[in-house]
């Protein structure tokens, strides 16, 4: 038997004939080669098998696993994690980016925190065409990151991590229930009993497009509350008033959603919202007041104006211009 690769990277595919060839090209520009991927076709009916196929044929390191039904993106990445054979898993979406380092610097930082069960980095919001829309998601995850991952998604993607995969086995992978707050919901479950670790730059391009599973708003609320229901059933100390201040958080983290997507009105509704249910946990913290005085500015000033003010501030804030490509990050 061959020796087993260090990583696996999970990619799970439905309906991605038009997307599944340039996601597996990318990936033979990481300067760290020595994983496998496991295309999961989470119960296509277009040609995703046949393209990821073609693939296979010049890139040895590509498997394809192939389901009759779709069962959604968390079930598929469990299924991935079972056929893995890396002692690293990452997991990457069809539709994102990664840059040629990711995987360098987040193995580099695995070995140096060896007690550390996630690696993390930060993701920029990118346009279907690649193209940076100025906002950096994620958070520095470094050590015992259990507080603050119930407050908000710290990973910030489901294509960032690299989580080892004992972890990932002892907490029960993905919970399948929650298919659009699966991720958040792991990283918790991990966080309780593990330390994470950070690569503190951007090495994802993480795609907003039209329609996507994350701009079903009220949905990602509802998971959202299943998530801290389930955490706080797990963790008895989480009193009253702190879930009020979680659930206000949440409300936020729809607020920054409906920001970045141009839903300004709809962002004030959300943003009322969370003030109502608890406004400390927002009020108190500067970066957080940094979000509403941009929702300020994009509702008063005219659409260029606010353009040419927000690539300004995206610039100061994150090091991102808007419209600029992705791989210019490289």
């Amino acid at each position: 038997m061959s020796v087993p690769p260090r990583v696996t990277v999970i990619v799970p595919a439905f309906q991605s004939e038009a997307r599944i060839s340039s996601t597996l090209h990318r990936l033979e520009r990481q300067t760290f080669n020595d994983f496998e991927v496991v295309v999961v076709n989470d119960g296509s009916t277009d040609d995703t098998s046949a393209v990821v196929r073609r693939a296979m044929e010049a890139d040895p390191r590509i498997r394809l696993i192939e389901r009759t039904q779709n069962h959604g993106i968390a079930t598929a990445r469990n299924v991935g994690i079972e056929a893995a054979r890396g002692e690293l898993i990452a997991f990457l979406d069809d539709d994102d980016l990664w840059l040629s380092r990711k995987l360098e610097l987040q193995v580099m930082r695995f070995d140096a925190a060896r007690d550390a069960a996630v690696v993390s980095c930060y993701s920029a919001l990118v346009d279907p065409a690649g193209r940076l829309l100025g906002w950096r998601f994620g958070g520095e995850t470094e050590g015992d990151v259990y507080d603050e991952m119930l407050e908000w998604d710290m990973v910030s993607g489901g294509s960032v991590a690299l989580v080892a995969r004992g972890a990932l086995e002892e907490v029960g992978g993905f919970d399948a229930s929650l298919p659009d707050r699966a991720d958040w919901d792991l990283w918790v479950r991990l966080a309780r009993r593990h330390p994470f670790a950070c690569v503190p730059r951007v090495l994802v391009g993480y795609t907003r497009r039209p329609g996507s599973a994350s701009q079903s708003y009220e949905r990602m609320l509802e998971q959202g509350r299943s998530v801290l229901a389930k955490a706080r059933s797990e963790t008895p100390g989480i009193r009253d008033a702190r879930h009020r201040a979680l659930l206000s958080r949440d409300l936020f983290a729809v607020t920054c959603f409906c920001l970045a997507d141009g839903q300004e009105f709809l962002a004030w509704r959300y943003l009322a919202k969370s003030l109502r249910t608890s406004p400390g946990i927002i009020l108190k913290k500067p970066r957080r007041l940094g979000v509403i005085s941009v929702l300020a500015l994009a509702t008063v000033l005219p659409a260029r104006a606010y353009r040419r003010v927000f690539s300004v501030l995206s610039r100061a804030a994150f090091r991102l211009r808007p419209g600029m490509a992705f791989d210019a990050l490289e």
